[in-house]
């Protein structure tokens, strides 16, 4: 009987040290997700999430597995993009208005992913890290908002009365259609902070001069870059 007990001792201590290296989803924080990547599976489809249980028994192996933890809370970003029209600054010097044909426009963004996004961005070696996948998040801000600049300066080319102001979420998004280069991207803010567009009556009409009006203009002796 003594010996029986002991087995079924040995047994229970045993299984319980098995349950304990395989049980990932204590090993988890709120506000993050777990990726399992073993050497014997590679990087496991399903994410571990903190108060959803988890049991891998690739973690049974010595060295054989690891679990990437990432933060799942939203990257906010404030993207300023800034330039001028083509031959912008030299129309400018024309008439000695500086800045006339430049644009700018600053953003407030707000970025974030599925965990099961952050699995398809680890296949695609896209990311191997939280530091990874808050650099791609912030990458991914930055051509947003250049998007959305070449969207707006389009909507105003076309309409001299355009305001970017009257712009919704929503159009900027469907505008710079974001499915297309992050479609597992998550935009929870995308507003407008501040704008100045450039002076699209002036610049048709320099556009549309003949040279001989031109050269009647008075020009400097050497123009001054903007730097931006």
């Amino acid at each position: 009987m003594k010996k029986f007990l002991a087995c079924v001792f040995i047994l229970a201590v045993f299984s319980g040290v098995v349950f304990y290296f395989g049980w990932t989803q204590f090993r988890v924080k709120p506000d993050t997700i777990g990726i399992v990547v073993s050497k014997t599976n590679g990087i496991d489809e399903k994410p571990v999430q903190n108060g959803e249980f988890a049991w891998h028994w690739q973690f049974l192996l010595p060295t054989n597995a690891t679990l990437k933890t990432f933060h799942i809370k939203p990257v906010d970003a404030v993207k300023t993009i800034s330039g001028a029209l083509p031959s912008g600054e030299a129309y400018a010097a024309i008439y000695g208005a500086e800045g006339l044909f430049n644009y700018s426009f600053t953003f407030d963004i707000s970025l974030t992913v599925s965990p099961q996004a952050i699995v398809e961005l680890m296949q695609l070696n896209k990311i191997t890290d939280d530091s990874d996948l808050e650099s791609y998040l912030e990458g991914a801000a930055g051509t947003l908002a250049q998007h959305a600049a070449n969207f707006i300066l389009s909507k105003a080319q076309d309409n001299p009365d355009f305001r970017p102001e009257s712009l919704r979420r929503e159009e900027i998004l469907r505008g710079i259609q974001i499915y297309k280069d992050f479609p597992e991207i998550d935009v929870s803010v995308f507003s407008i902070q501040s704008s100045k567009l450039p002076d699209y009556k002036m610049y048709k009409k320099i556009q549309n001069m003949q040279p001989e009006d031109l050269s009647r203009q008075t020009l400097p002796a050497e123009p001054v870059q903007e730097e931006i």
